[in-house]
């Protein structure tokens, strides 16, 4: 609104009060004159507007929409990002719970299976090798479930101050952590396709190039400097020449006046020039930032998409390999009972399968955030809540 306030014209009053301390005094044929009053009051309105000023007052309103187009998008690119952060921090408080409850099914494994291998030793059934075995199993898990625990802590903590609840404050997450289908039908697309959405949706290259249209008008604008200014005014004034400090109404005197004016600097230092100069460095250095910031998305594009495709892979392996290692767990403590097989057999299971559950745990959260990386490099993140 206040680049097109510049086309509207001006309307002024002023009020001025004079003390002529000395007047001025003219000598002719030998005789001095005194010309004027002791006292003067003037009143006057005026409207004034500029018809031309060289395209300025066009190129600064299309220099303001474009900023205002400009601060729209990175309004928008900072509330995706927001929301990428706070998706991070849910998940990574899911995460942390399956994690916590993993270690604590370790610890409970391992001090299940201490207590038959003590069970087993009282019988003369197992060696004081297999119980020592046991025991350092078992407290190997113990500094796992502390680390998880600590874990879950911060990982509440860090979603709380990204949601703006206070520290003190309880937060409680009920879902658990699952595999999501983030992308639906843009699953099935490819990666050129990803850098297309990307080049429609991106917020940030949006936003630079709102900047960069912004610049060019302010280069056309110092250049329409270099054109002279035409305006128009009419006024009307009331005038009181007095002796003496009290005024009437009858004292004033009304004139009015209508007037066009042309105001060409020819020469103002060579001013106009360097700020037409600067301006054009100005657009350079806008475009090259867009050309840089455009080459980053495709970096972006592409490393979230590779990273999605190795995501997806990874998490189809290390479900399989967790599903195999629970399989031999059961199998191992099995056998372990009919003495078909040894205890070492048995702490290599639990090991095996504590390992791969967490590996596989990190796999789907690994592949939910890949999913929404890759959404948000290509501007594509507000699909979600829409």
């Amino acid at each position: 609104w206040k680049a097109l306030s510049y086309f509207l014209p001006t309307f002024t009053y002023q009020g001025v009060a004079t003390n002529n301390l000395e007047l001025p005094v003219f000598v002719f044929m030998g005789q001095k004159f005194i010309v004027g009053t002791k006292y003067s009051f003037q009143h006057s309105l005026e409207l004034s507007l500029p018809l031309f000023t060289g395209g300025t007052r066009w190129f600064n309103y299309n220099i303001q929409k474009n900023l205002r187009k400009s601060l729209s998008e990175e309004l928008k690119g900072k509330e995706e990002e927001v929301v990428l952060q706070s998706l991070q921090a849910y998940y990574g408080v899911m995460l942390s719970t399956s994690m916590l409850k993993t270690a604590e099914e370790a610890f409970n494994l391992a001090k299940a299976n201490l207590e038959q291998v003590e069970k087993f030793y009282e019988a003369g059934t197992a060696t004081g090798l297999d119980l020592q075995r046991a025991k350092a199993q078992y407290a190997s898990t113990q500094p796992a479930v502390e680390r998880a625990k600590s874990g879950f802590i911060l990982a509440n903590q860090q979603l709380k101050f990204l949601l703006n609840i206070p520290s003190s404050d309880s937060l409680v997450v009920d879902d658990s952590l699952v595999v999501k289908d983030f992308l639906n039908e843009l699953a099935f697309s490819n990666l050129d396709d990803f850098k297309a959405f990307s080049e429609k949706n991106r917020a940030d290259i949006k936003a630079l190039d709102y900047q960069v249209k912004a610049i060019s008008e302010g280069e056309k604008a110092t250049l329409g400097k270099f054109a002279p200014t035409i305006a128009i005014s009419a006024n009307v004034l009331h005038q009181a020449q007095i002796e003496y400090a009290s005024v009437s109404a009858n004292d004033y005197i009304r004139s009015k006046g209508v007037s066009l004016a042309l105001i060409w600097p020819l020469f103002e230092g060579g001013r106009k020039l360097i700020d037409y100069q600067e301006s054009k460095l100005r657009t350079e250095q806008m475009k090259l930032l867009y050309e840089q910031a455009d080459k980053k998305r495709v970096l972006d594009v592409e490393q979230s998409y590779f990273t999605f495709i190795e995501n997806s892979k990874n998490k189809e392996s290390l479900e399989e390999a967790m599903n195999m290692a629970k399989e031999s767990l059961r199998l191992s403590n099995l056998l372990y009972v009919e003495g078909m097989s040894t205890q070492l057999d048995v702490l290599n299971a639990q090991f095996a399968y504590s390992q791969n559950k967490v590996e596989y745990l990190k796999g789907i959260y690994d592949f939910n955030i890949s999913q929404l990386n890759l959404l948000y490099s290509t501007g594509l993140l507000k699909n979600i809540w829409k």
